[in-house]
């Protein structure tokens, strides 16, 4: 019978294994990184970032991000790649960040198995090549979970204190992170049940009292329109359905399905109540949120870990299960068969989803080669126009949506100077759902030439019409 203990594989061979598994997440988050086209979030915070001042970062709640986006062009330029190469290596460590709290939590074969799982997340992977800020809140989740649970677990002050600095980073990584302390806070009231001593006292007082402050601040209607006026209202349509499915398409079905096996049937001790906190509060906050304020399933990108580790304890209990009866290494199938899964969506990721991203920039690159000076550009994101093809006038679709004679009134008195029309068909479908104004643009004008994009069961095609 085989005995799963941390004794099994001595701490070289486990270091040994850890390298391979990071150093394949390296090649594959480095791979394309910078062939992928920016698109309009990361277009909004290259921007941002290339203007961050000193004036300008005390008006930004999620600082952390563009100081790194800005550092990043510093280092390595203005491309794709230089933008995305610190967002790139923040990814590659969390790998070995998600090794230690899986073998904190469980034993080195869960911290092996859930990093794994994580270098080989297309979901992970997306957000890793992106200058965006998901992959920040990734790394200082799991660090901030990682961190609370060994100061409560050794009653450690030097662990809480790093726990809070490691939260506060997360929150100014993306504001709606400060979710994760109350999903903290439900945790820490089950270990003063268990175990209410004055240490413990001390050094939960010295990790809450800092959010006390801001939470009281709330009751100031200034402070509550500052925080939420950037996230509007739910014009997508992002229902609790939408957030959820968001989840298990980005982690993927069967890790999904093998993280509630995982959940199912792993003993409901210390560990599994504090990954069902970790995860479980935040989601349920955000599915009632969902219904007042524009919040998307990859904000929770970050409790992610909490799946992956879940996946790993099933596959461990799998492994047990065989070994006991048979000792033989069919348990292996069950992460072989994930770990295929995971590089099966790595390989559309890469062959046929283009990275996650619409072909923005080889859209205006043929635009380029015909364009003519007084021409101008008609799209849904403005931004991508002015950072991609700058000398040409780019115009937003909205006026057209609104007011299709005035629209059209406008072309015809400013001399009827060549119109190119950039239609993404994933933003089309939202605010064009009846097609009226694509109908428009298609009877007046002339397709010149379509870039096809589909991942994540969405239609990311960009058309390129010309109206003459």
């Amino acid at each position: 019978m085989l005995k799963f203990s941390t004794e099994d594989c001595p701490k070289k061979m486990q270091i040994v294994l850890l390298s391979v598994i990071v150093a394949f997440g390296t090649v594959l988050r480095f791979w394309n990184l910078g062939h992928w086209s920016f698109w309009i979030d990361e277009v909004f915070t290259v921007r941002d970032a290339q203007n961050l001042s000193l004036n300008s970062l005390q008006s930004i709640p999620n600082p952390i991000p563009y100081l790194a986006v800005k550092l990043s062009i510093v280092l390595a330029g203005h491309s794709e790649w230089g933008s995305r190469l610190i967002p790139c290596v923040v990814g590659i460590a969390t790998i070995p960040a998600v090794f230690g709290l899986g073998r904190t939590l469980f034993n080195w074969q869960v911290g092996l198995l859930s990093s794994t799982f994580v270098a080989c997340s297309s979901w992970h992977l997306f957000w890793s090549q992106n200058a965006r800020y998901p992959v920040f809140t990734f790394l200082f989740a799991v660090l901030t979970v990682w961190f609370f649970y060994l100061s409560l677990e050794r009653d450690s002050t030097l662990s809480t204190i790093a726990a809070l600095v490691c939260c506060l980073c997360l929150i100014l990584s993306h504001t709606l992170s400060v979710v994760i302390v109350p999903a903290l806070a439900a945790y820490a009231v089950i270990c003063l049940l268990e175990n209410s001593n004055r240490k413990r006292w001390i050094n939960l007082l010295i990790f809450f009292i800092p959010f006390a402050m801001p939470v009281l601040a709330l009751a100031v209607p200034e402070v509550r329109g500052y925080l939420f006026s950037g996230w509007g209202r739910n014009e997508w349509q992002r229902s609790p359905l939408y957030i959820v499915l968001t989840l298990v398409q980005g982690v993927s079905v069967p890790i999904t399905v093998t993280a509630f096996f995982g959940f199912a049937v792993t003993p409901f001790n210390k560990s599994t109540r504090f990954l069902l906190c970790y995860a479980g509060i935040p989601l349920a906050l955000f599915l009632v949120a969902s219904q007042f304020q524009n919040v998307a399933g990859y904000y929770l990108f970050w409790t992610t870990a909490a799946y992956f580790i879940f996946a790993a304890v099933a596959c461990e209990q799998v492994w047990k299960v065989i070994a006991e009866k048979s000792g033989s290494i069919v348990g292996i199938l069950v992460p072989c068969v994930l770990v295929v899964t995971l590089l099966s969506q790595d390989y559309l990721y890469f062959k046929i989803e283009n990275g996650g991203r619409p072909k923005w920039r080889e859209a205006f690159a043929a635009i380029q080669t015909e364009k003519q000076p007084n021409d101008k550009v008609v799209l849904s994101e403005p931004e991508m126009g002015k950072y991609y093809l700058p000398e040409l006038t780019p115009i937003y679709i909205g006026g057209l949506l609104d007011n299709r004679e005035a629209f059209e009134k406008s072309w015809e008195t400013s001399g009827k100077n060549r119109l190119w029309f950039v239609v993404d068909v994933a933003s089309f479908n939202v605010f064009d759902a009846d097609e009226n104004v694509r109908s428009w643009i298609r009877q007046r004008g002339h397709l010149v030439k379509t870039f096809p994009a589909f991942s994540r069961a969405k239609d990311r095609t960009i058309h390129i019409y010309l109206l003459e």
